[in-house]
């Protein structure tokens, strides 16, 4: 019965330590962003009111920062200055769609393909029904 619950405790320690190493191997220039949990990442610190812990935490990190709501990071942009010169600026670099193995296994990966010059061209050569 020890032998068991030694094994486990040792599978929970490695899975922490793998996911620990996960959030520090973040490469690229990236947002400040609040330390995380595992798996839930800051998901702990949103109250019944997000809007507010968020604004709470832009206080202390800046207009712009890096959030894991889960296992998915999202960045906040709380400023109305920042928020213009992202949407505005840099809107192909952050407003595009995600991609989905789901969209290309059922053959809409040419509808929902990201934002390119080459997706653009072959919209307009193909129509959107075959009636």
């Amino acid at each position: 019965m020890a032998v068991i619950w030694l094994l486990s405790l040792l599978f929970l320690i490695s899975i922490l330590i793998t996911a620990v190493k996960r959030t520090k191997q973040r490469g690229g220039r990236q947002p400040p962003s609040p330390p995380g949990l595992p798996f839930i990442g800051n998901l702990h610190q949103l109250g019944a009111l997000p809007h507010q812990s968020l604004w709470e935490l832009s206080k202390k990190y800046g207009p712009v920062m890096l959030v894991n709501l889960g296992r998915v990071p999202t960045v906040i942009v709380s400023s109305p200055e920042t928020a213009k010169q992202v949407l505005r600026d840099h809107d192909l670099n952050c407003c595009s769609r995600p991609s989905v193995e789901a969209w290309r296994r059922a053959s809409l990966a040419m509808y929902m393909e990201r934002y390119k010059k080459t997706m653009l061209s072959i919209r307009k050569e193909v129509p959107l029904g075959f009636c």
